[in-house]
């Protein structure tokens, strides 16, 4: 289980399906998103939990996401909401997964001041991402691949 700051949420809107196999995989993505998350307020690029749910480029791209924060002196706080799940299983151990966020009221925080940087909610505040998910030998789904985009008409209200 991953702890996040008390000033930290992200809420996960249809993420259930009845499917075992299909909520163990979301359940895996809710957990690496929040591994994230703790790496970032923890200003810990190299944390445990980003390598067991990232795998090969995506976990490059997560420390590296991280590393960011820690290089510019900022963490996070507020609400995330994550929405409009799609998920196609490919095969037994490989997954397919799109989703929204909406970052509205979410912000970067200076680590130094502890002040959130409050900004003016525009159609950036929505992400779409698509994924790219394999179950290792553990039984972890792990995300392998992470594209996002900003703005996307997809995503935004």
């Amino acid at each position: 289980m991953i702890t996040l700051p008390s000033d930290v949420k992200n809420v996960f809107e249809g993420w259930k399906t009845g499917d075992t196999t299909k909520d163990a995989l979301l359940a895996d993505v809710e957990n690496r998103i929040n591994a994230t998350d703790a790496a970032i307020t923890a200003a810990n690029p190299d944390s445990e939990a980003l390598g067991f749910y990232y795998k090969g480029e995506a976990l490059a791209g997560a420390a590296e996401w991280v590393q960011g924060y820690v290089k510019d002196g900022k963490s996070i706080t507020g609400t995330v909401r994550f929405f409009n799940p799609e998920l196609k299983l490919v095969d037994k151990d490989t997954a397919a997964f799109a989703y929204c966020s909406d970052e509205s009221k979410a912000f970067d925080k200076d680590r130094k001041t502890n002040k959130a940087e409050k900004t003016t909610v525009t159609k950036t505040a929505y992400v779409a991402y698509n994924t790219r998910v394999e179950k290792n030998e553990q039984g972890v789904w792990q995300t392998t691949s992470l594209l996002s985009q900003r703005g996307s008409t997809k995503c935004t209200p």
